[in-house]
């Protein structure tokens, strides 16, 4: 047990392992893009994690969101102190500061702000720092409305995400990264909503996808996947792998001896044969995204 851990961890360092509380309490924070402008409620991704967390068999006794479009960590702040929100969440999500460099705010301010928020999120969770997480800024600069200043929207996301990351390390709570999925938008329009800016439901469902990873509830061999782009059978003698997304497929011995290698296109199949012993198996998508799960045959 002692190898296949440090092996999952060598392999896989940034997977991070969240404990939920079976009865959930939760309370997204955030602007536009946790609030879901223009898609459905069903399709916001707070609504898809929730729902996804009910099918892994967690119970959700109360869902807040407190989000609006165009929102800045000044408008976050001033809504959660005017909600009289109760002392009482499990686990709490915080996107927050794409409209801070839009309009242009001061980013010592950003950085200020958002340590509030954390503090005030935290006397929320009654000062459980695994109740918090996370989410990094989407890069709209990769949508058609922001296509024509790509490069300037990226380097704003990148440096707001940058103070996320050392402002989340300091409180010693996660960050989740769906920045790169998000970057996949002037290549697959369909991740991308109907107002041109953005994300799609299809795009929040991938982030959600993500999320679900990195906080280790990866799914059983009873119901067979690697998040984010593959699934696997045991068959007659052998692994069984079949894409869902176009991805590199890296296949290891649990000693680290490489099996093999294999580039994927959606809906293609690979026929593995069993060899005594558990495996490791990474798969990484067509956004680099890596995501790793051990087999015991």
């Amino acid at each position: 047990m002692k190898l296949v851990s440090v092996f999952l961890f060598y392999f896989c360092s940034s997977v991070f392992a969240q404990n939920i509380s079976s009865t959930i309490k939760y309370l997204a924070l955030g602007d536009s893009y946790t609030i879901g402008a223009s898609v459905s409620e069903s399709e916001r991704w707070p609504n898809q994690l929730m729902d996804s967390l009910v099918e892994l068999g967690f119970s959700i006794e109360k869902k807040d969101i407190v989000a609006t479009s165009g929102w800045t960590t000044t408008n976050l702040l001033s809504a959660m102190n005017g909600e009289n929100l109760e002392k009482k969440y499990t686990l709490i999500s915080i996107l927050i500061g794409v409209n801070n460099f839009f309009q242009s705010k001061p980013i010592n301010l950003f950085k200020n702000e958002l340590v509030e928020i954390i503090d005030s999120a935290l006397v929320l969770a009654n000062q459980d720092t695994n109740a918090l997480f996370m989410v990094t800024i989407p890069d709209y600069g990769y949508t058609p409305f922001g296509s024509s200043q790509t490069s300037s929207i990226s380097q704003n996301t990148d440096l707001y995400n940058g103070i996320k990351d050392s402002v989340a390390k300091v409180f010693g709570i996660p960050l989740y990264n769906i920045t790169d999925i998000s970057r996949g938008g002037l290549n697959d329009p369909s991740l991308v909503a109907s107002d041109g800016l953005h994300p799609s439901g299809k795009q929040y469902g991938l982030w959600v996808d993500l999320l679900l990873d990195k906080m280790g509830l990866t799914t059983s061999v009873e119901k067979p996947s690697v998040p984010l782009g593959l699934e696997y059978r045991l068959l007659s003698g052998q692994i069984v792998f079949k894409a869902r997304r176009k991805g590199s497929l890296v296949l290891y011995k649990i000693s680290g001896e490489q099996i093999m290698v294999s580039k994927l296109f959606p809906r293609e199949v690979v026929r593995v044969p069993l060899i005594p012993g558990a495996y490791l198996v990474k798969f990484i998508n067509e956004f680099g995204i890596e995501n790793c799960v051990i087999i015991q045959p």
